[in-house]
């Protein structure tokens, strides 16, 4: 594209969205003819966005790297779980007038929106049960689902606000530091932090993850998420 060398289809679909309406000089081989075919992406809006768009699509197929390669790309997509989680769980207070109006106003539901355990088991069953895919690609898809989970609640419970165990280590952090500050002054050593001040808050924590949590599971049920939507 443009005389640079593409290997992965994340690096198409990274430079169309970025050349809306500017012109991308595809080099490709067609039975056994190398073409030059000059191309335009064209705007569409997405996530708020405009990108570039020409209406073509992968062919999907199963490829078994070599190990160094393996563990290369495996890193990679370690990374692009964490980076993913951060964003949605920066994300999710904005998802949440989306979720109320899928589930009390009969909206789509959106497909990059809040999903509740109930519409996580309903789309891998979607997915088992398909026609599509093979076997292997199937287990694939389950494993990243349930590695995809695991990374979010992981960080998700890092959040600095009890009862989470963020909100524990913070705790012990600060008489940490409020330890470390006395013994530079020859001072004794202060009393832990009374958590019990913080209990107010806790329980309003609780409180928004119990209805979070209810919001979610009615709205799996009323208005499901479904895979081939």
């Amino acid at each position: 594209m443009n005389g640079k060398e593409i290997s992965t289809w994340s690096e198409v679909g990274d430079l169309i969205r970025a050349n809306t309406n500017r012109k991308i000089i595809f080099t490709v081989s067609r039975a056994g003819e190398r073409l030059e075919l000059p191309v335009t992406p064209a705007p569409f809006m997405s996530d708020g966005k405009t990108v570039g768009i020409i209406g073509v699509i992968s062919e999907r197929a199963n490829v078994r790297s070599p190990l160094p390669s393996a563990v290369t790309r495996s890193a990679g997509e370690v990374g692009n779980l964490l980076t993913g989680s951060v964003q949605a769980l920066v994300a999710l207070p904005s998802k949440i007038p989306a979720l109320f109006g899928a589930t009390f106003n009969g909206q789509d539901r959106d497909p990059e929106g809040l999903v509740g355990v109930v519409g996580v088991a309903r789309v891998s069953g979607e997915a088992a049960s398909s026609a599509n895919g093979s076997l292997a690609e199937k287990i694939g898809f389950f494993l990243l689902i349930i590695a995809s989970l695991n990374v979010f609640v992981g960080i998700f419970n890092l959040i600095p606000l009890l009862p989470l165990d963020g909100g524990h280590m913070a705790v012990a952090i600060f008489d940490g530091i409020r330890g470390a500050r006395a013994r530079r002054r020859g001072l004794p050593a202060p009393a832990p932090f009374d958590v019990t001040k913080l209990m107010p808050i806790t329980f309003v924590v609780i409180a928004l993850l119990g209805s979070l949590s209810l919001l979610l599971l009615f709205a799996d049920i009323v208005n499901p998420l479904r895979l081939n939507q």
